[in-house]
């Protein structure tokens, strides 16, 4: 009984940390809409918290939790969580496209329990995107944000699916690597400082020589105080970051690591990610600005050379950087809508910083801290101007 509670203890104190950062966060918001809020979000952050952890793991499994039909009990809790708090607000959640959410929930569970899988192939990666393209297309009749109206600490509904997402691939996938669980290690929050400052160094360059630095970055930060700031991070970290490093570096990255180490060719998924990754660099620079269609490309080519470089160097298990080369890439690509092609080769150059961090960590939480810590940096340039 006693180890049945440890394992939850850090989890336990981080939501209820998190539960004082959220009510801090919406003193303005009315009352009953955040005593509402408040059961849904103790209940969503204390999964974020423990659903990754390997003595979680374990645990349900010792106690058969994974065992034929109990497999689904998460999906479905996470289902009727967000029926629930729809509904509490006198919403249909199966109006419109919400009749969907119940295959897009349950259909990956169903699938690799009846399909078991060994080693990462394309069918992941097939399964991947049926779960998250829905999920980020589909919206359900009703505002999910926690509390309604808020814009603090994500929506019922995206939490919903990235617990599904670290479910479905923890548990039934049995990827045991995954690393979405909160750990507390000095050094790896060192690699995730030095990855954020050597990006934000290497943002500071480009945005001298183009003059897109503020002159006066910290007039905001005096404005607002420390401690508004402090909390702007924490609520980044975990209320935004947290969901693109799962999909990307937890994910992805991973999945594609193993699946070139697996094939021991890794120079020919390099050749042939760089291919493919250089045509979209240039199509985005053309379609956005094709004066500066010359940075996606060089910057295309200098995480590639890299990735080659550490390859041949043998630093980590084989296809490592090359995974982190096109994944890096793929995530700037995927900024897109943002209207620049500046930010998109940023936001690639920033992929490498974020993956990097998680080969080294192995923690989503890590690299979730540097996205969060280079999302609030931003303070520092005028970012407008590069639109």
């Amino acid at each position: 009984m006693k180890r049945k509670i440890s394992i939850f203890n850090s989890g336990i104190l981080l939501t209820f940390f998190y539960l004082f950062l959220f009510v801090v966060y919406h003193l303005q918001t009315p009352i009953l809409d955040l005593i509402t809020a408040v059961p849904f979000f103790i209940l969503a952050y204390f999964l974020i918290f423990n659903i990754g952890k390997p003595d979680v793991l374990h645990w349900v499994e010792e106690n058969n939790g994974l065992k034929n039909h109990n497999k689904l009990i998460l999906p479905l809790l996470l289902l009727g969580l967000l029926f629930g708090y729809l509904l509490i607000y006198g919403k249909n959640p199966l109006d419109s496209s919400g009749g969907l959410l119940f295959f897009l929930f349950l259909f990956p569970t169903l699938y690799y329990t009846a399909f078991p899988r060994n080693e990462v192939g394309r069918i992941d990666y097939l399964v991947l995107l049926i779960m998250a393209i829905p999920l980020t297309l589909v919206e359900p009749n009703g505002d999910t944000t926690l509390p309604v109206g808020g814009n603090g600490f994500g929506s019922l509904y995206k939490i919903s699916w990235v617990l599904l997402l670290a479910y479905t691939y923890s548990y039934i996938r049995k990827l045991d690597d995954i690393g979405f669980y909160p750990t507390f290690k000095l050094s790896f929050f060192g690699i995730a400082i030095l990855s954020w400052l050597s990006f934000v160094a290497f943002v500071f360059v480009i945005a001298f020589s183009l003059g897109f630095v503020n002159p006066s970055p910290f007039n905001e930060i005096i404005k607002d105080g420390f401690s508004k700031s402090l909390l702007e991070i924490m609520r980044i970290w975990i209320g935004t970051a947290l969901f693109e490093e799962l999909f990307f570096r937890g994910l992805l990255q991973n999945m594609l690591s193993k699946q070139i180490n697996h094939s021991k060719a890794w120079k020919t998924y390099w050749r042939y990610g760089l291919i493919i990754v250089l045509v979209l660099s240039v199509l985005a620079g053309y379609a956005l600005a094709i004066e500066f269609i010359w940075f996606p490309v060089a910057i295309t080519f200098a995480i590639f050379l890299m990735a080659y470089y550490l390859e041949e160097k043998s630093y980590q298990a084989l296809g490592t950087y090359t995974a982190l080369a096109i994944i890096s890439m793929v995530f700037g690509l995927a900024h897109f809508h943002k209207d620049s092609i500046l930010f998109v080769g940023l936001a690639a150059v920033a992929g490498w910083a974020y993956g990097y961090t998680y080969l080294k960590t192995k923690n989503v939480f890590y690299a979730a801290l540097v996205h969060a810590l280079v999302n609030f940096s931003q303070f520092l340039f005028l970012l407008k101007q590069i639109k």
